[in-house]
């Protein structure tokens, strides 16, 4: 009986019930990652419990029971008349309690500054394995709101803002985070060169399909040459490239500020490129996109 208590006072688990439990947590946390990437980008009502459960190849009661515990938790919530379900308030505050929060305080002031000062859509982005990870974004009251900017996940290869945040790595290390190790692939090659031109000039610059928005993006440091975050401006004007190094200029003063703020000391380095620092810039002349 005694072997049947653990150190905690609380019942040893049972042959097989660790599995158990181990399988349900993995249920769950699937059932969050599908209502987080397939409902935001499918259906923003959120999905029933058989498409939810057709998609994860799960049984349906099981899926059912997990989803309940879920809306307990405040994690998920249930429209009773559609019967779907989307990720609830409780998700969305653990997600903006995650991590570094003196970077998330500071970087959502400093983003505004950024979109009065540029008129352009400003996000905050951080590197999560060979993801990308907006953590807050804000735009001009005139820009029609992107509401699911914050908390869009994408590949580090695929923008911007994913090549600058691996500016401090390596060759090596970017090939590891691609997971493509030493095996041969030209396109991995191709993106670590880019990667390093990107670096050498200073910020990393791409225009949208049709002309309709140009992108730049650039570092934000701390001490030691790494790189902790990105920060990006998008808007019409920057496909113009005349319109790319004066709102270069403001984001990089960004990103030194937020170093400042965020580590001791901060190092001369830290905005050293094709545009150098000049300190905070007087609100930039953009030409007007045509």
């Amino acid at each position: 009986m005694a072997d049947s208590i653990g150190l905690s006072g609380e019942p040893r688990p049972q042959p097989g019930q660790r599995s158990t439990d181990l399988s349900t947590l993995r249920r769950g946390l699937e059932i969050l990652d599908t209502l987080r990437q397939c409902t935001w980008a499918c259906d923003a009502r959120g999905w029933g419990n058989n498409r939810i459960a057709e998609h994860l190849g799960a049984d349906k009661s099981q899926v059912s029971r997990t989803l309940k515990v879920l809306v307990e938790a405040g994690l998920v919530v249930r429209d009773e008349e559609t019967r779907t379900y989307r990720l609830g308030w409780g998700a969305y505050s653990l997600g903006m309690r995650a991590t570094d929060q003196h970077l998330m305080r500071v970087g959502s002031v400093i983003v505004r500054k950024v979109v009065s000062v540029t008129g352009s859509r400003v996000f905050l982005v951080v590197r999560d394995g060979a993801s990308a990870v907006t953590i807050w974004s804000d735009a001009p009251l005139h820009v029609r709101p992107i509401v699911d900017s914050i908390g869009m996940v994408y590949p580090v290869e695929s923008t911007e803002t994913g090549r600058a945040l691996l500016y401090g790595s390596d060759p090596v290390a970017i090939r590891q985070i691609l997971g493509v190790g030493t095996e041969d692939n030209p396109r991995a090659d191709e993106f670590i060169r880019r990667v390093a031109r990107d670096r050498q000039v200073g910020f990393s610059y791409g225009v949208l399909p049709g002309d309709s928005a140009g992108v730049v993006a650039v570092p934000i440091w701390t001490t030691g040459r790494k790189v902790i975050a990105a920060l990006g401006a998008t808007s019409k004007a920057l496909a113009h490239k005349a319109n790319v190094t004066p709102v270069v200029r403001v984001l990089l003063a960004t990103a030194t500020e937020l170093t400042q703020h965020l580590t001791a000391d901060l190092r001369a380095e830290v905005a050293v490129s094709a545009v150098p620092y000049q300190g905070w810039p007087a609100r930039p002349e953009l030409t007007s996109a045509r």
